[in-house]
């Protein structure tokens, strides 16, 4: 168990409590055995100082223990040691290393396989129970409908950029009789095309080049959650975005990725349909996700591509409540149902072909 990363090594937090227990013995040792006639002033000075040691060490040692055995809670990039624990806890993947039950190469007669292929969204990030994911969601409707008509398959990573996705289609269209693609396209999906150091090139978070922060949860905690935010290359994240998509030569080779992927599932008489997934909260002062969803629209509605835009009904909506937690940006259970309806509206709702 220790050695697994999900509860840190043992021998790392038996150093801090050795640290934390020395803290409290030589404080006492100065109140028990320093006479308290003997030089008072310096006697109070370090005895405050020796006494806030302490509640700082306690404090220290208390969110230790919490962050290290209580907390499963997810960030942006997977990073931090208590999501480590969240993917333990609650995430399996098939033989394919999707976060979804193993399918069967041979398509049972009378079904129609729908895969909805995309990135961290789809594989539903930080939502503890996969059937609350849209694609589970909308699963539950058909069997609603048309018991044993529809199986739908999650085909997601995270980090999946649009290559990364048309390699999945690939294999799914292939190997699994894949009757429909719905292509989940996040913004996100034209970042790996910046220049190599820019802030929107950031698949993972920067790493600590002066301690290991792994030694400590909460020294992890503190390093992930408050100091990486705050570097340029994070806080920059969603402008550099949308500059790339109004950058006509990284815009270009987007373009052309996303026709790479209806040509293909043209060539293999496999139906695209595209959801268009915003980010449900953002930062920064140029970052404007109507434009960059038109945008991506027009070169699948030029095609003739059904296409539905989900941005609008996150708009109305307090991005807080639409986060798996407040360190974390992912799309919660909440707004799954929210896509999932709109979804549904826009491709499903008439009768199955």
């Amino acid at each position: 168990m220790w050695a697994t990363g999900a509860y840190g090594y043992l021998s790392d937090y038996v150093l801090w409590w050795l640290v934390f227990v020395s803290i409290l013995f030589n404080a006492w040792c100065f109140f028990r055995f320093h006479a308290l006639a003997s030089r008072p002033r310096t006697r109070l000075i370090v005895g405050n100082l020796l006494v806030g040691l302490c509640l700082l060490a306690t404090t220290c040692m208390a969110s230790e223990t919490y962050l290290r055995f209580v907390s499963i809670e997810t960030d942006s990039y997977g990073a931090s040691m208590t999501t480590r624990r969240w993917k333990t806890a609650y995430t399996t993947v098939n033989s394919l290393f999707c976060r979804d039950a193993e399918w069967s190469k041979q398509k049972p007669a009378g079904v129609r396989r729908i895969a909805f292929v995309g990135d961290s969204f789809v594989y539903g990030w930080g939502i503890n129970d996969p059937r609350d994911r849209f694609s589970d969601l909308l699963q539950d409707r058909f069997d609603q409908r048309s018991p044993g008509r529809v199986e739908t398959m999650n085909v997601a990573w995270c980090n999946w950029d649009t290559p990364k996705e048309l390699a999945a289609i690939h294999d799914v269209v292939l190997h699994y009789d894949v009757d429909e693609v719905v292509l989940c396209h996040l913004p996100n999906d034209i970042d790996t095309l910046l220049p190599k150091g820019s802030a929107g090139n950031l698949v993972e978070a920067p790493k600590s080049t002066y301690f290991n922060t792994e030694s400590s949860f909460l020294f992890d905690f503190i390093y992930h959650r408050i100091y990486v935010r705050r570097l340029p290359m994070v806080s920059n994240y969603c402008d550099a975005i949308h500059d790339a998509y109004f950058d006509e030569q990284i815009w270009s080779r987007q373009k052309k990725r996303l026709t790479d992927v209806i040509d293909f599932c043209q060539q293999h008489d496999v139906k695209l349909r595209v959801a268009l997934l915003p980010f449900v909260q953002t930062w920064g002062e140029r970052y404007d996700g109507k434009k960059i969803h038109a945008r991506v629209a027009e070169v699948f509605t030029q095609r003739g591509i059904e296409t539905v835009d989900l941005l609008p009904v996150t708009l109305t909506r307090d991005p807080a409540t639409l986060v798996v937690n407040s360190h974390d940006p992912h799309p919660n259970e909440l707004a799954n149902r929210l896509f999932a309806d709109e979804i549904w509206s826009a491709f499903y709702s008439g009768p199955l072909p």
